[in-house]
């Protein structure tokens, strides 16, 4: 595991109370069996807590790149999970999905924390996290949390997802924060998302195939575009995105995912 730069421990409960940024490394296995990482930050600020690729600190907000910007609110507990189309535009999907996590005897250390083990079965893949209970922070990746402390380490039994805990800080006068207004976002449902998303996979090219099928010529490169040429322009973008479309969490509510790509 990764040296954890945290605080000492004498800190830690006031850091429990403060602005807190809680910094992870995400290890994503693809369905080409390549591994991409990314640094992911989680921020709690007030009632607020957000997990998100940091970098989307960068600028304008884009499509996150690991598909996992969430948002939750301790006092309602209502999630927030931010989708995208596949013209990067944001919706956001509601949710007050629980983890009902199974607390398991046996511990391990890692520098000077102990940590216990915790089990869960969510979106259709079995997890195992391990949580610093002397850290008073409920909190962990995605939408995993309400452990009796604070998760260092995630990971399904496929090891498709690893979540490793890096660095812990108090906000400063200076720390830049993520710009993202929730209250902008429009809501939708799973179903009406994994309509869009799947309307899109099967026919990417609608507009061309429409201007064709209304005797509008089409030319690309300074070549004409016939309907053979189309499908195999959608053949290869399905064949693309089933190995380049990060993998989802939640199987069970992200049925494009499972039956789209995963097929």
């Amino acid at each position: 595991m990764r040296k954890i730069f945290l605080f000492f421990i004498v800190f830690l409960s006031v850091i429990a109370n403060a602005q807190t940024r809680i910094n992870y490394i995400l290890q994503i296995r693809y369905p080409d069996k390549t591994e991409k990482k990314f640094s992911m930050n989680l921020d709690i600020q007030d009632d607020l807590v957000s997990f998100y690729d940091e970098e989307l600190l960068k600028g304008m907000i884009k499509a996150s790149k690991s598909n996992q910007l969430v948002f939750h609110h301790t006092k309602t507990k209502e999630n927030h999970l931010i989708v995208f189309t596949f013209e990067t535009q944001p919706f956001k999907i509601q949710s007050t999905n629980k983890i009902n996590w199974e607390l398991v005897n046996e511990f391990k250390q890692i520098n000077q924390y102990k940590l216990q083990k915790a089990t869960v079965t969510f979106g259709e893949r079995k997890w195992t996290a391990w949580f610093c209970p002397e850290i008073n922070i409920m909190e962990g990746p995605y939408n995993f949390r309400d452990l009796p402390g604070l998760i260092f380490e995630l990971t399904d039994s496929e090891n498709i997802f690893v979540y490793t805990l890096t660095g812990i800080e108090k906000f400063k006068k200076d720390t830049k924060k993520l710009n993202f207004d929730l209250d902008k976002t429009q809501n939708i449902t799973w179903e009406k998302y994994n309509k869009l998303m799947t309307d899109f996979f099967e026919n990417p090219f609608l507009k061309q195939r429409t201007q064709l099928s209304n005797g509008i010529e089409l030319n690309v490169d300074d070549k004409d575009v016939k309907v053979q040429d189309l499908n195999k322009m959608t053949s290869d973008f399905q064949k693309s995105l089933k190995m380049t479309f990060p993998p989802a969490i939640e199987l069970d509510n992200f049925s494009f995912y499972k039956y789209k790509i995963l097929q």
